[in-house]
């Protein structure tokens, strides 16, 4: 299996952009993280009606604009005319719902960052539209010579499946532990797949214990880790565990905590 080449000892990936700060997945976000110089973008992905790829986290536009209704039931033009910026504060009032072309045209400046490619469409959700979503999606990352610095991530079991039978080596998928997480109609072992999983804990212990890590390790997979929110206690843990990349709202202080114990240049 083809590796991701990582310019630090623990990288840390953007999560949805500069999260924390910025309205998450717009061109804003990106750029305030990319200003930080993080390893790696985390984004979202959803198919509208029309068949065009934008850029959003949930399946409804409610929560991240002034907007309702489903994505897959909007048109592109409909997704354009929502204001994206204002539910995180009124100076990113008239922020707009990227495209993804819009974003990768944008990407060409940074040609060594990875990129995280969180697919959203579901076929339990919405059958063969989401692997038409799918499809077109990485086609596009294709066109932009970008499948070499990819993670392609679902919370869909039997997406994953479908991506690893079609598309084998050419794409790395990102997973989760624990697999149940991914949905009902799997038929594989995450393992056997992946590159690597994100490994989930409970709110109690959101930091699993060292043999979960070992294990993904001892499978050829690469232990990541999230925490909605960052703690030096979380790293601390994670990293003595075996974690070996951060996905963070807050690039800027993964980045410094890192760096104070060495991990990040």
């Amino acid at each position: 299996m083809k590796k991701l080449h990582y310019k630090n000892p623990i990288p840390v990936a953007a999560h949805r952009g500069n999260a924390k700060y910025f309205p998450e997945n717009t061109l804003i976000s990106f750029r305030s993280a990319m200003d930080l110089d993080p390893d790696m973008l985390e984004i979202d992905l959803h198919m509208t009606k029309d068949r065009e790829i934008i850029m959003m986290h949930d399946h409804t536009v409610d929560r991240t604009t002034d907007g309702t209704g489903l994505i897959r039931e909007k048109t592109f033009r409909e997704m354009k005319l929502l204001d994206a910026g204002s539910w995180k504060g009124p100076e990113f009032a008239g922020e707009r719902v990227p495209s993804f072309r819009e974003f990768l045209d944008w990407l060409k400046g940074w040609p060594e960052v990875l990129v995280n490619v969180e697919l959203k469409d579901y076929p339990a959700d919405s059958g063969d539209f989401a692997y038409e979503a799918a499809d077109k999606a990485i086609a596009m990352l294709r066109e932009y010579g970008m499948l070499d610095r990819i993670t392609i991530n679902t919370w869909s079991g039997m997406l994953n499946e479908y991506i690893s039978a079609k598309y084998a080596e050419e794409i790395l998928i990102h997973a989760y532990s624990p697999q149940e997480k991914m949905g009902p109609g799997q038929k594989r072992f995450v393992y056997d797949y992946a590159y690597c999983v994100c490994l989930f804990g409970t709110p109690a212990e959101p930091v699993v214990e060292k043999q979960r890590f070992d294990f993904a390790k001892s499978c050829g997979v690469e232990p990541w880790v999230f925490y909605p929110v960052d703690t030096p206690e979380k790293y601390d843990q994670a990293i003595a565990n075996g974690a070996m990349l951060f996905t963070s709202n807050d690039p800027k202080w993964a980045m410094e905590y890192l760096r104070g114990k060495g991990l990040h240049k």
